[in-house]
């Protein structure tokens, strides 16, 4: 086994990138029961996104344009799915599911006028539409027809996530038109059920404050603040910013402080500390029921931040910007939501959009380069990383981001680099940053420093002893070394036993009793790494291997074809071959 595979195996980008796709929704903290099974029927699954029309002439008939959107659907191309739906529903305009999987598409798109006329096509096809009426809602907002989007609101059959959804609108409809105690009404419904407390308390909050009935707003707030224990970013950013409003800041700051020890590990909190720092009016004050509109379909969106779910927040949050366009966070939220999509582009464009000097741009520019990286655009997201390096030199985030990007390309001393500075960087070291010095230390061992990278993995320990990335790599390292092998075998077999089920780290163990030379041992601890990880050409390369040193020569020749026929690197390969044709000399196993 090379210490090349062992680092591809500690270290999975896509999982990575995964995980910061859905830092607004989980920094936001809003909860919510995925949507109904109805609900979710609303929306198909996700394609990509948009290229004129006119790059895509239509086909010469009605099943060619509709086979042509399902293509393009399945491509993940939003933009043209639905405008060759529009060209089926042009001869076919009857056709209810057509025109709502169109408006769901148009909708995802951000294309609302678009989505205004299927809403009005499909609500005349199906009068119970939910998401027909809730489109034709927050346009009738947006223009100012509130007694329409009044009227529109009784039409939708309160079930699934309507439950929460059309109180809450019902409210801000009514606070726009001037009837607060109607407003508050109309979500008291909300406070009867304790999964949408929180919800009832903090746009109870909001209608006060814009009504200026600081008293009810405070209390509501201080509810909504309690009913996630430590609070919820956007609950105590929004508090933080009306507390600042009545200047109150002394409490503002506490809140934010509070929020901090609480929450040790948000990446938000430098964020936090700025807009709590700004001199600037706070952006996060609803101003308008059209705002009060707009926050709640932000929610709504946060609330949904998983794969499934996704299509449905990324239209709960493109119609949450239509209301309010200026709204970064939401911004933010649309553009983590298509990288969970991996409709990365889309998601650049979203990051792109929200302004410098808001407080969300430096985590829109992280993940705005953590795209441009995943669609191989390695050189941009270099430059836009290096650039935030220097900018503000008290974070380590961007550093970690660019050592990162630097490390999946293969450019392992420029990564050395950017770790250092990351580490440099990071003050007083917790338990958190134990993947720093692995991460390191796996570049130092690449690039032929291993006492600094010992010094890291063993400081990696130190950090987090139970981590089995690190006790499999530093383990297995002196294995190949031929150093510390009773510590090595102890640090192999306790990364087993932590994780049992993952077929790279007993595959380690195998070979490490391999390496050794109790071959039998050895035999066991393969033969269970193949089961576990039957795809994998290098671990099946390895039980051919064994095979073969305890005589079961026909096994290891069938377990090397395996291999190849599982896509062995070159290199691998090349040696397979050789064994293939030869057997497995002395001297191949000693390169082994």
């Amino acid at each position: 086994m090379t210490m090349a595979h062992i680092f591809r195996r500690g270290i999975c980008s896509r999982a990575h990138r995964r995980a910061l796709a859905l830092g607004v929704a989980l920094a936001m903290g809003f909860t919510l029961a995925a949507p109904s099974q109805a609900d979710s029927a609303e929306t198909p699954p996700e394609p990509s996104p948009p290229k004129p029309h006119a790059e895509h002439p239509g086909y010469s008939s009605l099943p060619g344009n509709y086979l042509a959107g399902r293509f393009a659907y399945r491509q993940r191309d939003v933009s043209s799915a639905s405008q060759y739906y529009q060209l089926v529903l042009s001869e076919d305009s009857e056709n209810r599911a057509l025109v709502q999987r169109t408006l769901v598409l148009t909708v995802q798109d951000a294309r609302i006028a678009d989505s205004v006329r299927l809403a009005t096509q499909l609500v005349a096809l199906d009068p119970k539409s939910k998401i027909g009426h809730l489109v034709l809602i927050v346009n009738a907002v947006a223009e100012g027809r509130l007694d329409q989007a009044f009227e529109r609101i009784s039409n939708i059959e309160r079930n699934g996530i309507y439950e929460l959804m059309a109180p809450i609108m019902e409210g801000w409809v009514q606070l726009g038109r001037g009837d607060y105690d109607a407003a508050m009404a109309a979500i008291e419904p909300l406070s009867t059920k304790q999964a949408f407390e929180m919800y009832h308390a903090y746009h109870g909050a909001l209608m006060a404050s814009m009504s200026e009935r600081s008293d009810v707003a405070v209390k509501n707030f201080d509810v909504a603040l309690t009913a996630v224990p430590g609070g919820t970013l956007r609950v105590v950013m929004t508090y933080g910013a009306y507390l600042r409003s009545l200047g109150r800041t002394t409490e503002a700051t506490a809140l934010f402080e509070n929020y901090r020890e609480n929450n040790p590990d948000s990446p938000w909190l430098d964020s936090i500390q700025e807009t709590f720092s700004s001199t600037d009016a706070p952006e996060e004050i609803v101003a308008t029921a059209r705002e009060g509109l707009a926050e709640a379909l932000f929610g709504a969106a946060s609330a949904l931040p998983n794969e499934n779910a996704g299509d449905t927040g990324l239209i709960y949050a493109n119609l949450a910007l239509h209301l309010r366009p200026e709204f970064p966070v939401a911004q933010l939220l649309v553009g983590e939501v298509l990288d969970v999509l991996e409709r990365y582009a889309d998601a650049i464009e979203s990051y792109r959009a929200i302004p410098k000097a808001s407080p969300y741009s430096w985590s829109a520019r992280l993940r705005a380069a953590s795209g441009l990286a995943a669609i191989e655009r390695i050189d941009e997201s270099v430059a836009i990383l290096a650039e935030m390096v220097k900018e503000r030199q008290q974070r380590s985030d961007a550093a970690i981001a660019l050592a990162d990007v630097l490390r999946r390309n293969d450019r392992y001393d420029e990564s050395v680099l950017y770790y250092d500075v990351a580490i440099d960087r990071t003050g007083a070291f917790e338990a958190r940053h134990w993947s720093l010095f692995y991460s390191r230390g796996v570049m130092l061992e690449r690039t032929k420093q291993w006492p600094r990278a010992e010094a890291d993995f063993l400081h990696a320990l130190e950090l987090q002893p139970d981590q089995p990335l690190v006790l499999n790599y530093l383990g297995y390292s002196w294995v190949e070394q031929g150093t510390n092998l009773e510590r090595a075998m102890d640090l192999i077999e306790r990364a087993v036993a932590l994780r049992p089920m993952d077929g790279y780290i007993v595959d380690s163990l195998g070979w490490a009793f391999y390496r050794l030379g109790k071959f039998e041992t050895a035999v066991k601890h393969l033969e269970r790494a193949v089961e576990l990880r039957a795809d994998d050409p290098i671990i099946t390369d390895h039980l051919g291997d064994i095979y073969w040193k305890v005589g079961r020569q026909t096994e290891a020749r069938f377990q090397w074809e395996r291999s190849l026929v599982l896509g062995a690197e070159e290199e691998a390969a090349i040696l397979i071959r050789q064994k293939l044709k030869d057997g497995m000399p002395d001297e191949l196993e000693a390169t082994q």
